[in-house]
């Protein structure tokens, strides 16, 4: 059967990626979209005539091209005759005389979606503005898209902006409370400012290439029947199961440029790479970047200075241009992961967007930027390329605006009768089956601030948290337990560290633990007892002066150690360097190496294991490089480096202590597909 298609509007609609997900959901027909900007208009008409079969026409009259501050004027026409010199030429006469509601007649808006510009709100404008912000009037264009949803009255409507709007203050009131008590004057329903944490998604959870986290208002009208509630709950529902999508998985296909040794003028401007063989895709054109550029990115990439400090990234920004910055100004993509969240910056430069590659020593292209936003291949972008970045930045990622439309259609069907399946139609009956779930596991990684193998979990759509007394670094304070873990696993939860509490549902399926080793390692032996006292029984031995408390720190550690690896849950790895366990425990159950799985590096790792097999070997590689002490002693030279360079005992432990990528997906993998055929659940 049909479904019914729900009437739309866009506000401070871009180029159209809020539009073009609810489009490809096939569930909303657009009465209009509204944009100042000429280039996002013009891409935008043109897409929804070239992909969507609009007339040149309907497409002109829908795409609204106006300054929504002007809200009266655009409701009811008679436009001033400033407004007819800025917007005249761009609009169907109609428009200009009698506004959008000639547009929407007598038809009801069942839905209003849209996005007022992020920049006065977002913490990185906020910090780098003079004044904050303050005196921004982006901070007040809440209030049109307020008087218009006011106008129109549709059932729910959908405000998406950065997280930072919820410490936005630019008076003496947070911009969000003024936002909740605009609506409830309307009388729409939204959730409570405090509450508003919770409406914090990913576009990474919904199958965007991107970890662009978004503020989700969901308002509800009132007197119908449903809540803000119900349509966060349908949201939540279509998170993906699947793994989350990585820069590979959105360009690591695309045709690869090399860079030129001495750059060359071209038609449109300088020209530093050149493609490499003939398979050409519009918009994929590498922009412009100096040969200081060329040579940093090639570093950056090589040496994999993402995860430097912020004070040797700034060190050597300084080093490389001779200036100095408060911001650390470059940054790379890296395969395995998700893009970090694309802005509109881009359109001044790309230096916090290099490509991954090392070889290619360039920033990301205008396409490239477009799939990692989720836009079709084929989508056109028109207008300069400055242009074509920021309107790319300033989007919605477009599959996450696809699942936001499902949700709020698969709620609004339950109140349309005409909506729902034909039980009486038998034939229709035997035709449903129930779709066949992969069951989805608890998973505890214990004493992860890295969050590296629970990222992992997440990719394969397990339920996975980890937990530190640490804060996270690894980006994702709603997985994060800032708390004892011990306190998580009896209470099956906790407090997140974005302040969300949660409990899961069911036991904990998995544990991996990676306890501390400080007072476990064998490294750590000669700090125990007094040096002078090397040839003593070890009864007899004095406490080292420096470490009084060793001795009892070591027992703390073994305990604390044993209380996880004894913790009453199923499955259970815990993770630790050759140390005092094997004999205070029982040997372990494997050592693995990182080299083992694709790591070129060496670090001998003991695993303890409860009903899990020893992980098997994913991508034998060299075993890395190694450096000589003055005493003779060989080391690592990953290891020698974190002892060296590291500028603080913080550092050092991180650098020491770190969970190697390949390592981190072995376990994922290996791991829950063993669980889930030792259960028979696929």
């Amino acid at each position: 059967m049909k479904k019914k298609k729900y009437n739309a509007i866009d506000l401070f609609a871009g180029c159209g990626g809020l539009s073009e997900g609810f489009l490809q959901s096939g569930r909303f027909k657009f009465l209009a979209h509204i944009e100042w900007e000429k280039p996002m208009v013009e891409t935008l008409r043109n897409n929804l005539v070239k992909r969507w079969n609009y007339s040149e026409e309907e497409a002109e009259k829908s795409v609204i091209r106006f300054d929504i501050q002007k809200t009266d004027e655009l409701l009811k026409g008679n436009w001033s005759k400033e407004s007819i010199k800025d917007y005249g030429e761009d609009n169907n006469k109609k428009i200009v005389e009698k506004g959008m509601d000639s547009l929407i007649g007598n038809q009801k808006v069942d839905v209003i979606i849209g996005g007022p510009p992020c920049q006065a709100y977002s913490l990185a404008g906020r910090a780098q503005s003079p004044t904050s912000m303050k005196n921004d009037y982006r901070n007040y264009l809440f209030e049109s898209f307020v008087k218009v949803v006011d106008h129109y009255k549709p059932k729910v409507f959908v405000f998406e902006n950065v997280p930072g709007i919820l410490s936005a203050k630019p008076g003496d009131k947070l911009v969000i409370d003024r936002i909740y008590e605009s609506f409830e004057k309307i009388n729409y329903e939204i959730r409570n400012p405090k509450m508003l944490k919770r409406a914090i998604y990913s576009a990474a959870d919904f199958e965007t290439p991107q970890d662009r986290r978004r503020i989700i208002i969901i308002g509800v009208r009132k007197d119908y029947k449903n809540n803000p509630e119900d349509f966060y709950l349908a949201l939540d529902e279509l998170k993906s199961k699947y793994p989350i999508k990585t820069v590979r998985d959105a360009i690591g296909n695309l045709p690869q440029f090399k860079p030129l040794d001495n750059p060359k003028k071209g038609k449109n401007g300088n020209i530093s790479h050149e493609l490499i063989g003939n398979d050409t895709i519009s918009d994929h054109e590498a922009r412009y970047n100096n040969l200081r550029d060329i040579k940093v990115f090639k570093k950056w990439v090589k040496n994999n200075m993402n995860t430097y400090s912020t004070e040797e990234k700034l060190k050597f920004y300084t080093e490389t241009t001779g200036k100095k910055s408060n911001h650390n100004k470059y940054r790379s993509l890296e395969w395995d992961k998700p893009s970090p969240t694309i802005v509109s910056h881009l359109y001044k430069d790309g230096l916090m967007f290099i490509h991954p590659d090392e070889k290619q020593a360039r920033s990301i292209t205008v396409r490239e930027a477009g799939l990692l936003q989720g836009f079709p291949i084929d989508f056109e972008f028109l207008g300069s390329n400055a242009y074509k970045y920021k309107m790319i930045g300033n989007a919605v990622p477009v599959q996450f605006a696809k699942n936001i439309s499902m949700a709020l259609s698969n709620v609004l069907d339950k109140d349309d009768p005409n909506n729902m399946c034909c039980a009486n139609k038998k034939s229709e009956m035997l035709t449903l089956k129930p779709k066949k779930q992969k069951r989805v596991l608890n998973v505890l990684v214990a004493c992860e601030e890295s969050q590296r193998v629970c990222t992992e979990f997440r990719r394969l759509g397990h339920n996975a948290y980890s937990c530190d007394l640490l804060n996270c670094s690894g980006g994702h304070p709603e997985w994060h337990f800032n708390m004892d873990v011990l306190k998580v696993i009896k209470d099956k939860g906790g407090v997140l560290e974005n302040g969300e509490k949660i409990k899961i549902d069911g036991d904990w399926d998995l544990m991996i633990a990676h306890p501390p080793c400080t007072f476990l390692a064998v490294s750590g032996a000669k700090w125990y007892y007094h040096p002078d006292d090397k040839g003593l029984p070890i009864e007899q031995r004095r406490p080292h002066p420096r470490f009084p408390n060793r001795a009892r720190d070591r027992e703390d550690g073994a305990n604390f150690f044993m209380a996880l690896a004894t913790a009453n849950i199923k499955y259970i790895a815990v993770e630790n360097p050759i140390g005092i366990m094997s004999k205070r425990f029982r040997k372990p159950d494997q050592i693995i190496q990182p080299y083992w799985f694709g790591d070129p590096f060496s670090k001998a790792t003991c695993l303890w294991l409860k009903n899990l097999s020893p992980l098997k070997p994913t991508n034998m590689v060299d075993k890395g490089e190694y450096v000589e002490l003055k005493s003779g002693k060989r080391l690592p030279k990953w290891y020698s480096d974190a002892l060296t360079k590291a500028k603080t005992p913080e550092e050092r432990r991180t650098l020491r202590s770190k969970t190697f990528p390949g390592f981190a997906k072995a376990i994922a993998e290996q791991w829950s597909k063993e669980i889930l055929e030792n259960e028979s659940i696929c």
